[in-house]
């Protein structure tokens, strides 16, 4: 991810004033943020409302919340794509989120703001005032898809009316969970190869009407389970030259659902560098929006573990497993590392290559984990 970027308006000499710090603080080292101060010439505000909700994570508006509402009207759609919008008066003594104040960050950007300049923050979402558990925030911060906004604002209204929700979270979990979820769990060998979905255990008296369910599998069921899920997957893919899209496309879908892999958990596809124009596989990565990354036949040799190889694979490549080896690269982080540097994370294959009619598959998840504060 890029660095983020905020756009401050402000329409009065002092408000251009308080502007500066506001910058001053988004830009400092801990935060880092990329500010843009006021329109551009000849630029409306309209027009610069519309672009600031495309290009930002972050809208402050320096002057009347009025303003604001009406400038923002035309382009709000809804919080889980929505930039943060926050109002300060003039003077700077408050600080109100008007929009994302929860997925967007609205809600802790106004007390970095508010203890930067000895402000108050104006906070109104409820989870926050009564300090309960949101499994909207927890989702966004911790870059989990959320599936269900329906059933995630279920959730949210009977946490504050002082239920309890179900948790289980196939990776790591630090922190301490909060009182709002009770752990459960739900069965042993969850390696995606089950052909079954685990039923949940160590539910309470009455049990739980609402069940959070954090992972790269998805069963679909019981009934009122959100589940959560980390890009933490990578696919290794090897093809026959030609092959369609469609025919791969069908083959990975299929043996994703058998498997109950999450599209959602999938962050990339890799194979080797001779199919880097494949357009079949170009084609299903382009549809999915997936970085397809490729390994030169040196590299995926050198990738660590123990694999299924074939010697006439190895013949036509140079290497006796595509698939398998170059999804453990991709997970372990080699993919990216152009794009973002490389912190090598640990891995494991979850399905071992898979073949049909000409196009092999594999999976790896990298470690992940998420946390509670």
């Amino acid at each position: 991810m890029g660095q983020k970027r905020a756009a401050v308006m402000y329409f009065t000499e002092n408000g251009r004033k308080l502007a500066v710090q506001v910058k001053g603080l988004l830009e400092s080292p801990g935060q880092g943020m990329a500010v843009q101060m006021g329109k551009d010439p000849g630029q409306s505000l309209q027009e610069w409302c519309q672009q600031a909700f495309q290009d930002a994570q972050l809208l402050v508006f320096i002057g009347a919340a009025g303003i604001a509402v009406r400038t923002i009207a035309p382009f709000v759609k809804d919080k889980f794509a929505d930039p943060a919008v926050l109002v300060l008066d003039e003077k700077g003594r408050y600080v109100v989120p008007m929009l994302s104040g929860h997925v967007g960050g609205g809600n802790q950007w106004a007390v970095f703001l508010a203890d930067g300049l000895s402000a108050d923050a104006v906070i109104t979402t409820a989870t926050d005032l009564n300090g309960k558990f949101a499994v909207d925030v927890f989702a966004s911060r911790q870059n989990l898809a959320l599936t269900d906004r329906k059933l995630a604002k279920q959730i949210s209204s009977h946490v504050l009316a002082g239920g309890q929700v179900g948790f289980y979270c196939e990776g790591g979990v630090l922190g301490k969970i909060p009182e709002e979820l009770v752990w459960q769990d739900w069965g042993a060998g969850l390696q995606g190869s089950l052909g079954r979905c685990p039923q949940p255990s160590g539910e309470g008296k009455e049990g739980w009407k609402y069940q959070i369910y954090t992972g790269a599998h998805f069963y679909g069921q019981p009934e009122n389970t959100l589940y959560l899920h980390p890009k933490s997957v990578a696919v290794g893919i090897g093809c026959k030259e030609g092959k369609g899209a469609q025919e791969i496309e069908s083959f990975l879908c299929r043996v994703m659902e058998e498997r109950h892999i999450a599209m959602e958990s999938v962050f990339c596809l890799a194979s080797i560098d001779r199919k880097k124009e494949e357009q079949g596989i170009l084609e299903v990565a382009e549809k999915y929006q997936l970085p397809f990354y490729v390994f030169s036949a040196a590299q995926l040799a050198g990738a660590p573990g123990t694999f299924t190889d074939s010697e006439f694979v190895k013949k036509v490549t140079g290497i006796g497993n595509v698939c398998e080896r170059a999804a453990i690269l991709a997970a372990m982080g080699y993919g990216a590392v152009q794009e973002h540097g490389f912190q090598e994370k640990g891995t494991r294959l979850i399905i071992e290559k898979t073949a049909e009619h000409g196009v092999t598959l594999a999976f790896a998840e990298q470690e992940w984990s998420v946390v509670f504060e």
